[in-house]
C-alpha cells in the first residue's frame, strides 16, 4: 500500500467522548443554532428542531446546569444559520433571520449584556447605507476590537461572497473586499472560521453548491488572503471549529447528501501539518452536522471568540502548583469519578453516598471534611443554585483548564432519540 504524506499521520485520541446527563429543565436538541463561552457558562440560541427555535440557555460549564434566560422584546425571535460572539462580557449575535421580504434588506444584530442580562438590538447608525443585510450559515470570529463575517447565504438570492467587520467602539460596519489580487475563497456558506495570533483561517463549505475541503488564511495586518495547501480533511459542511494550545481542532460535519462519519483532525500551526485522531473508544459520536463546537480553558480560543472558562483565576485554598488537582465531571447513575492528575494518570474513586447529579469542577480538598461538605452539598436535587456557586466552582478548576482544556460539542443533526440536547466532551492536550 502507498505511504501516507508526511502531512497527514493518524494518532488516537487522548480522552474518549463522553455524555453529559442532565436530570433537570434542559433546552430540546437542535442544529444550526449558536453557541459561545463566556465567563465560566457556554450560551445557546435558537436553531432548528422540527420548527426554527427563539429560546436562549446558558449551561454552567463548571457544575453542568442548564438555565433558560428569559426573553423580551428587545431580544432576537427565531434565529437558525446564525452567529454569535462574545467580547468583553458582551454576546453579539448576528443573521439568522426567517426570510421574509421585510427581513431581507434588515442587518440583524443584538447585543446581550452577560452581566445585566439585557438585550438590545443594534440600530444601523443614521446615514451608514454600507452595511451587511440578513443571512445564514456564515461565519464569525472575533479580532482585537472587532467581529469579521465571511460569506452566508439567502434562500433566494443564494451564497454571499461578502467580507464584512464590525467594530465594537464605534458599532459601525465597514466592508472589505472579500479577496485580494484574485486570490480568495470565493462565495462561502456552511465553512468554520477561527482566529490565531494576527490572522484567520477559513476551512471547508460549500462554494455555491459544491462543497470543498480548501484551506484559507487571512492575515489581519496586511488585509490579504493566501491559500494553504495540505492534505487534510475531506470535504465538509456543517463542522464545527475550535483552537486549542497551537493546533486548530476540525469536528464532525460531511456532505449534506450522507450521513455524517466521524471525523477528528487537528492542523499543527507551527509544523503546517494535519492529523487524523481517531478513536479509543465511543460513547457520544461526533458523527454531527450543524453543531456548535465550544472550547473552555486549555488557552483555546473559537471561531464564536472568548471561550475562556472565566474571567480571573485563583488557586484553591491550601493548594500550590505541585499539588495534585482534580478535575472530576460527574454523571448520572455512576458511582465513580475520574480523577485526572498533573501526570495524567487516571485514578477512578468510589464515593460511598450518592453521587452527585450535576458535573463538578474541583481541585484538591484541604481536608476530608471540606471534601465530605461539598459531596453532601450538591445531593440537593433542587435546580436553583446561587450564581456566587457556579464562579467560585469555576475558578477553583482554572489552573487546571488552563493546562488541559475541554471541548465541548453541543446539538446537532442527526438529533438525538432522548429530545434533549446532546453535550459531549473531549479533554485534549
Amino acid at each position: 500500500m502507498p505511504e501516507k504524506p508526511a502531512s497527514m499521520i493518524t494518532e488516537s485520541a487522548d480522552r474518549a467522548w463522553e455524555p453529559l446527563s442532565r436530570r433537570e429543565k434542559v433546552p430540546c436538541d437542535r442544529f444550526k443554532h449558536a453557541a459561545v463561552a463566556c465567563n465560566g457558562f457556554v450560551y445557546v440560541h435558537g436553531g432548528r428542531q422540527d420548527t426554527v427555535l427563539g429560546d436562549f440557555w446558558r449551561y454552567g460549564i463548571a457544575l453542568g446546569r442548564w438555565e433558560q434566560l428569559p426573553s423580551c422584546r428587545q431580544a432576537p425571535d427565531k434565529l437558525e444559520g446564525h452567529s454569535m460572539v462574545a467580547h468583553e462580557g458582551v454576546l453579539y449575535v448576528f443573521g439568522g433571520m426567517v426570510d421574509f421580504g421585510a427581513n431581507r434588506e434588515h442587518t440583524p444584530l443584538w447585543m446581550y449584556s452577560t452581566d445585566t442580562r439585557r438585550w438590545c438590538e443594534v440600530k444601523t447608525q443614521d446615514g451608514q447605507e454600507n452595511r451587511p443585510t440578513n443571512r445564514k450559515g456564515h461565519s464569525a470570529v472575533v479580532y482585537q476590537s472587532a467581529m469579521f463575517v465571511y460569506g452566508g447565504y439567502f434562500d433566494i438570492e443564494g451564497t454571499a461572497e461578502e467580507f464584512w467587520v464590525f467594530y465594537f467602539d464605534t458599532q459601525k460596519w465597514s466592508q472589505l473586499s472579500p479577496h485580494t489580487r484574485g486570490i480568495g475563497p470565493g462565495p462561502r456558506h456552511g465553512h468554520s472560521c477561527v482566529t490565531h495570533n494576527t490572522a484567520m483561517f477559513l476551512f471547508g463549505g460549500l462554494k455555491n453548491m459544491a462543497e470543498q475541503n480548501d484551506f484559507w488564511r487571512f492575515d489581519f495586518q496586511r488585509h490579504n488572503w493566501s491559500i494553504i495547501k495540505s492534505f487534510g480533511p475531506p470535504k465538509s459542511v456543517g463542522h464545527g471549529s475550535v483552537v486549542h494550545q497551537g493546533c486548530l481542532w476540525i469536528v464532525g460535519g460531511g456532505l449534506p447528501s450522507r450521513t455524517p462519519a466521524h471525523s477528528l483532525w487537528k492542523y499543527h500551526f507551527s509544523s503546517r501539518s494535519w492529523k487524523k485522531v481517531s478513536r479509543v473508544k465511543q460513547s457520544v459520536d461526533c458523527a454531527k452536522m450543524y453543531h456548535c463546537v465550544v472550547a473552555v480553558g486549555g488557552r483555546s480560543t473559537s471561531g464564536a471568540g472568548d471561550s475562556s472558562l472565566c474571567s480571573r483565576h485563583l488557586e484553591a485554598p491550601g493548594s500550590d502548583s505541585s499539588t495534585e488537582k482534580l478535575y472530576s465531571l460527574f454523571t448520572l447513575g455512576s458511582s465513580k469519578v475520574a480523577a485526572i492528575s498533573n501526570s495524567d494518570l487516571i485514578e477512578m474513586k468510589t464515593f460511598k453516598e450518592r453521587p452527585p447529579s450535576p458535573a463538578l469542577c474541583s481541585c484538591s480538598f484541604s481536608s476530608a471534611a471540606d471534601e465530605q461538605r461539598l459531596v453532601t452539598g450538591y445531593e440537593n436535587e433542587s435546580f436553583t443554585l446561587l450564581e456566587e456557586e457556579y464562579r467560585q466552582t469555576a475558578l477553583y478548576c482554572g489552573d487546571l483548564a488552563e493546562e488541559q482544556g475541554i471541548i465541548l460539542m453541543i446539538g446537532g443533526k442527526p438529533l438525538s432519540r432522548r429530545c434533549e440536547i446532546s453535550i459531549g466532551r473531549i479533554m485534549v492536550e
